[in-house]
């Protein structure tokens, strides 16, 4: 077991109970990956980004599948179907997170040993350097891999809230949640 310490402490350990707890929205978006991190991460690495318009069209999809297979009458039967269907999105959204994660560290301990290496002056640092390249690589890969899961998640998610409450589905409309954020009244 690696040891993790509270961010800018030196003294507080963190457990991780993210590591335990069952996968929910509200442990997914604890975990998930910052965008704008995401973002200068992919592009650093060369990587695709296809994020534009995956949330909506999670949700457009589960709104979907929620008119074609689960049952109208509200109750017990439908709340767990409602569950069903998110439930899968979230474990793999969680395990996404976690992975990327791992591969963080990983690779975050692969370049502290080159570092190590490089000071002390080892003989071993061109195949330490390779390592820690294709670690760094493939954590940014994992990173952006989670960050497609949380979007994917997030979708649904609303499509679910919206179902549970028994009202119907509408697309998202991008202004009308800018201008309620910030106060703005919209002019007729």
């Amino acid at each position: 077991m690696r040891i993790e310490l509270l961010p800018g402490l030196t003294n507080v350990i963190r457990f991780p109970v993210e590591r335990r707890a069952r996968p929910t929205l509200d442990l997914l978006r604890e975990i998930a990956p910052d965008p704008r991190e995401v973002g200068n991460v992919a592009e650093a690495f060369g990587l695709d980004y296809p994020v534009a318009g995956l949330r909506d069209a999670a949700d457009a999809g589960t709104a979907e599948y929620i008119r074609e297979h689960v049952p109208n009458e509200p109750g017990e039967v439908r709340r767990a179907a409602l569950q069903r269907v998110l439930e899968p999105l979230l474990t793999q959204a969680v395990a996404a997170c976690r992975e990327a994660h791992d591969a963080a560290v990983a690779a975050s301990e692969v370049h502290q040993e080159l570092v190590r290496a490089q000071t002390e002056g080892g003989y071993w640092i061109e195949p330490l350097q390779t390592r820690a390249e294709a670690l760094s690589g493939r954590a940014a890969e994992l990173l952006v891999q989670a960050h497609l899961c949380s979007e994917e998640a997030e979708g649904a998610a609303r499509a679910v809230r919206i179902a549970e409450r028994g009202e119907t589905w509408a697309p998202v409309d991008r202004d009308a949640e800018f201008a309620e954020a910030f106060g703005l009244a919209r002019s007729a």
